[in-house]
């Protein structure tokens, strides 16, 4: 086969290209309503992308499974979508016109997914954005049609394909390992995806007909693929609670926060009216036993019942610690009123004192591991 006969049978086989141009559109389209939501091109924040459908290991093991799929139409920046959209635009036309645009919608989507339950898999922290997947599928499947039918593409476009294919995959891969913030799980996931389907599907390009929805070679490779995603899926580490345990610590740490400023806050104003005599000793003890005490004690209740996430642990103790130190002070303060006895006030001071310093050591080592991050 010469190079015009081979150009005439791919253009045969689908005369425009329109899922091609068409995904590329969609996915240019949703940028552009996150850029301006985001009012930035450059780089769109993590939490928008999480608000927008990013593949996000907590809320997706929670049940948001779709977010597998709206993954695939969201990009971090001008240079992500830009960069995929061109190799979309590269590779797309060219392997919709050799499976078809039934099997060209299948390999694009499924080996996206694929590539997202690989990222889940390997790495369970920041949100995952993007087409690459879908893209790495799409290079995949082309790879795969050079292997499998070798013979229905002339040898001068053969070498011309492979090299490009290779050095486009294997390029991306190396800037993959290589710089940071790139998720290469979810490239290789969709190559993988992507070899499965054009395998099965590949078909001689002189074929009286494209890959249709009943055709055997279609659900084989969507079978072989949905049993890799499920074989990630499985083996997935479980984050979900994990996320719901990191959540509800963080409220009860904002609880905590307000509570104690009210507390410290009303506890100065009450020592500071019985300093001035505006108000009477029983007034005060009343507020301090029936009030603060009671408050105090409710807080300490609530970290120790509270479960922290890994490696927070000695921030709830701390914390504990702290609050039960504060509490003390005033029980002191109470029996001081009581008894008349100036060690319960100096026991008062004291304790006070070893709450502040704890409170500072607490400050320091979050300090020390924000900025070991």
């Amino acid at each position: 086969m010469n190079y015009d006969t081979f150009i005439n049978l791919l253009f045969a086989r689908v005369p425009r290209a329109d899922v091609t141009w068409g995904l590329v559109a969609i996915n240019l389209l949703v940028f552009a309503l996150l850029a301006v939501s985001g009012q930035g091109v450059m780089q769109v924040p993590s939490e928008l992308l999480i608000r927008a459908g990013g593949n996000y290991a907590p809320l997706v093991q929670k049940g948001e499974v779709w977010r597998l799929a709206t993954a695939l139409f969201l990009h971090g920046g001008l240079l992500h979508v830009g960069l995929n959209m061109l190799a979309l635009y590269q590779a797309g036309q060219v392997v919709e016109r050799l499976f078809g645009r039934i099997g060209f919608t299948f390999i694009y989507l499924l080996a996206g997914l694929l590539g997202n339950v690989a990222s889940l898999w390997w790495k369970q922290g920041p949100v995952s954005v993007g087409a690459s997947g879908a893209i790495f599928g799409v290079y995949g499947a082309l790879l795969a049609y050079l292997s499998v039918q070798r013979g229905s593409v002339p040898g001068e476009v053969f070498k011309e394909m492979r090299a490009g294919t290779l050095g486009f995959i294997g390029y991306s891969l190396f800037a993959g390992f290589a710089l940071p913030g790139i998720d290469n799980a979810a490239h290789l996931g969709g190559l993988v995806g992507g070899l499965a389907l054009g395998a099965t599907m590949a078909m001689p390009l002189a074929a009286p007909e494209l890959v249709r929805w009943r055709s055997p070679r279609l659900w084989v490779g969507v079978a072989v693929v949905m049993a890799l995603g499920g074989a990630l899926w499985s083996k997935a580490p479980e984050v979900a609670r994990r996320y719901e345990v990191g959540a509800a610590f963080y409220e009860t740490l904002q609880r905590f926060s307000i509570e104690e400023q009210e507390l410290l806050r009303e506890q100065a104003v009450l020592m500071d009216a019985l300093q001035r005599r505006r108000t009477t000793e029983a007034t005060v003890r009343d507020a301090l036993e029936h009030d603060c005490l009671v408050r105090w004690d409710r807080q300490i209740t609530q970290l120790s019942w509270r479960e922290a996430p890994a490696g927070q642990e000695w921030y709830r103790e701390e914390l504990i610690e702290y609050a039960t130190a504060r509490r003390d002070a005033v029980k002191a303060l109470v029996q001081a009123m009581d008894t008349r006895q100036t060690l319960w006030l100096e026991r008062a001071r004291k304790l006070q004192l070893q709450a502040d310093n704890i409170l500072l050591q607490i400050r320091l080592r979050k300090s020390m591991e924000d900025s070991a991050r």
